[in-house]
């Protein structure tokens, strides 16, 4: 039976916290004795703050432990007299304990469980004060200590007399944590997943977050990063408490969510909208460190594009297995020998060539541990346009005669070469696709073209994709370009343009948004009305005019890859939009069939019922019908007579309504079928896509990145100059400088000004 004896005292969770040792403990309890035993005032908190064993603040927070046990055994003693009443069932006990729980934690409200099975309609109000009178001796108790009297009773002495506390809420989330802490130990024990002395060592080390660096982590955070319990069992002993999510949320964590791949060799991070424009990278760093992941952190300047762009969900950690799959499967590349006159291979020539059987070696994953497991992503083997996989499935091979190239996708592809004597347009046709196209006159027209290595005399109004490089005589108008090489022109206008290389531009970049992975390196260009994104440095004649909005010039960041990304992202959801449309369809199918059965159920117990009534009638009639007179006998065959037809409606309605059911069931199967036959076609393009995500952040991880700005001539006022971290706009006009990020995250970052000699 829970009763006061249950609650612990403030000397017992004292110990059990770690504020004092076990001789402490007994020293203070047989002072407590003594003290009884001679008749003296005295209590637990006057005891341990004299003998200097607590603080005045860590009595506080005893307390409020204590407290917490006091509502939680009063809870307990009232949900088992429901129970032997049957006044409720232990399910309806526990709900609200769970109700009570959250109250608790969230405003620290002493509500009783009784007042919340009354507010659910559990119990009425006359069946709680039927309880209540049972739990008298418990309630004295309880309010005694809820109130804050001396545990003895008596009033304290004023030299002895402890204050309320006056906690924070910091704080006060604090003590929750703990105190439902004390239970998922309890838990770990009674499971014997941790030892008492590993609990102990994962305590001290909460306690001290809390103390030096004023940060709440759970314990099964904690004991996970200590290796001493895995995430499965957290996740499981949380779920059993109902503290799924609480981790995070009492922490005061803007991070909604983090996910760890199934290897664990990849983990992403997802973030609230709301509160995106106020998480910094700090605080994404302090959240790998929480969850223990030591290896393949992304670098700072792809986290903080990720920020910039305020995407929601981004991969953070990725430890990359494809060079150890390279030497597991011993393979080897052809890409540069046996070609032909003209660096072709021919058809049939054999491009990778591994091993069959292979098995890869152990690897480090994201926590730092050794682990054999097969990879989730396979890049070794992807072929691209002009190649195929060879029959034994183990290689690579030309599936026409061209120039070999590997993308940065990892995609390896055959570039047939390709040349036009003329203008390539519409009357031209469109080249074949992913060809070294070299074009005697100018590239124009608004349909696609893909290409490896592109060469022209002049681009207008291309829509262009190329493996290679792009090159140009003249310069390049009203183009999309999207490549994976450098690109040189004499000037670019009202373009987009995204490479993996470096960008070469004589004279004048104009109302043109940039964005390279390389270096911008054009010391004779200026820039007008146009943004620039380079990670690896930028060089410029100079930035804007006295007429013309000013520019925008970052340097070291890799918002080329953020754009690419966003754009799989795109595709994606493009891809799986037509599945969640038949999936909804199928949805509102099964409701509807679901609830036409609830109707079906509906009418076929009133049919039952005026079938129970009729045969009752009618066993009435026959009995009494030479009693009854003939009115009555009358109104009685005319009640049969009602009752009959509406047991004719109901079998028609039912008859209808099964009709509908069917058709909706039969809707739903054949969309269930459709369903099933687009999935693996669309889980295999999601998951190239994905593939290819992957690739282009490891290709920017070991890509060094550049934060300098450099302007050989003029920038006019209102230019705007960035790194990875910060950004700036000059207020009056600068000539032949740099610009260049400096700074720690400790001191804050800024863009210092320098003359260039």
């Amino acid at each position: 039976m829970a009763n006061s004896e249950n609650i612990p005292s403030l000397a017992k969770l004292a110990l059990q916290y770690g504020t004092i040792t076990d001789d402490q403990y007994k020293h203070v309890t047989s002072l407590y004795k003594l003290r009884q035993k001679e008749k003296k005032k005295t209590d637990y908190a006057g005891l341990l703050l004299g003998q200097k064993l607590a603080t005045r603040y860590q009595l506080g927070l005893l307390q409020l432990i204590r407290e917490y046990h006091i509502i939680r055994r009063r809870g307990e003693e009232f949900g088992r007299i429901a129970v032997k009443k049957g006044f409720a069932a232990p399910e309806d006990i526990r709900r609200a304990m769970e109700i009570q729980k959250k109250e608790f934690k969230e405003s620290r409200l002493k509500k009783l469980i009784g007042d919340i099975l009354v507010e659910t309609r559990v119990i009425t109000a006359k069946q709680k004060n039927l309880i209540l009178k049972e739990q008298t001796l418990f309630d004295k108790k309880s309010r005694e200590i809820l109130s804050e009297k001396p545990e003895s009773g008596e009033k304290e002495s004023p030299g002895e007399m402890l204050p309320d506390p006056d906690l924070s809420d910091y704080e006060k989330d604090f003590l929750m944590i703990k105190a439902l802490d004390q239970e998922f130990s309890a838990s770990v024990l009674e499971k014997g997943l941790a030892s008492e002395g590993e609990i102990a060592e994962a305590r001290q080390i909460q306690e001290e977050e809390f103390e030096q660096n004023q940060s709440i982590k759970i314990l099964g955070d904690i004991m996970v990063s200590l290796e001493f319990i895995t995430r499965d069992q957290k996740a499981i002993i949380l779920a059993e408490q109902g503290r799924a999510e609480e981790s995070r949320e009492k922490s005061g964590d803007k991070i909604t969510g983090f996910e760890v791949s199934r290897d664990e060799m990849t983990a992403w991070i997802h973030l609230d909208p709301k509160q995106i424009s106020q998480i910094s990278l700090d605080d994404i760093k302090s959240r790998l460190k929480s969850e223990g992941i030591t290896h393949g952190i992304y670098p700072d300047a792809i986290l903080q594009c990720h920020l910039d762009v305020e995407l929601t969900q981004f991969p953070v950690a990725r430890n990359d297995n494809s060079q150890a799959m390279r030497k597991a499967r011993h393979l080897t590349s052809t890409l540069d020998t046996g070609l032909t006159d003209r660096g072709e291979k021919r058809k049939g020539d054999q491009l990778i060539q591994q091993d069959a059987k292979w098995s890869i070696p152990s690897q480090t994953n994201i926590y730092g541990k050794k682990i054999k497991t097969s990879p989730v992503h396979d890049f070794t083997l992807r072929c691209g346009s002009g190649t195929r996989l060879s029959k034994d499935k183990v290689g690579i091979v030309a599936a026409k005669t061209g120039v070999p190239a590997v993308s940065v996708e990892r995609f390896v592809y055959i570039h047939p070469i390709i040349h036009v004597l003329e203008d390539a347009d519409q009357r031209y046709g469109q080249p074949e696709a992913f060809a070294n196209l070299t074009v005697s006159g100018t590239i124009t027209g608004a349909y696609p073209i893909t290409a490896g290595h592109i060469k022209a005399r002049e681009i207008r109004g291309g829509n262009i994709e190329a493996v290679g490089e792009v090159r140009t005589d003249v310069g390049i108008t009203d183009a999309v370009i999207r490549c994976q090489g450098d690109i040189h022109a004499r000037y670019i206008h009202n373009c987009t343009i995204e490479t993996f290389g470096n960008i070469y531009i004589k004279n004048e970049i104009f109302d043109s948004e940039i964005k390279c992975s390389g270096q911008l390196n054009s010391p004779t260009c200026r820039v007008i009305t146009s943004t620039i994104h380079a990670k690896q440095g930028v060089v410029l004649a100079g930035t804007g005019s006295a007429k013309t909005a000013p520019c925008t010039v970052v340097a070291g960041t890799d918002h080329h890859i953020l754009s690419l990304e966003n754009q799989i992202r795109e595709k994606i959801r493009e891809i799986t939009e037509g599945l969640r449309e038949l999936k909804e369809k199928s949805r509102e199918a099964r409701d509807q069939s679901q609830k036409i059965f609830q109707k079906m159920v509906e009418r076929k117990i009133f049919h039952d019922r005026a079938k129970e009534k009729k045969e009752k009638l009618g066993k009435e009639f026959n009995k009494k019908k030479e009693a009854y007179a003939k009115n009555k006998l009358k109104n009685i065959l005319k009640l049969i007579s009602n009752f009959e037809k509406r047991m004719e409606d109901s079998v028609a309605s039912l008859k209808g309504l099964n009709k509908l059911k069917k058709g909706h069931d039969n809707e739903k199967a054949k969309l269930d079928d459709k369903i099933k036959s687009l999935s693996p076609k669309i889980e295999r393009e999601i998951l190239s896509l994905e593939q290819t995500l992957l690739a282009y952040l490891e290709w920017a991880r070991f890509q060094e990145g550049k934060p300098k700005i450099e302007v050989h001539g003029k920038a006019f006022t209102g230019s705007r100059f960035g790194g990875i971290y910060s950004e700036t706009q000059i207020e009056s006009d600068l000539e032949n400088f740099s610009a260049v990020e400096t700074g720690t995250d400790s001191n804050g970052h800024k863009i210092e000004f320098l003359q260039l000699k």
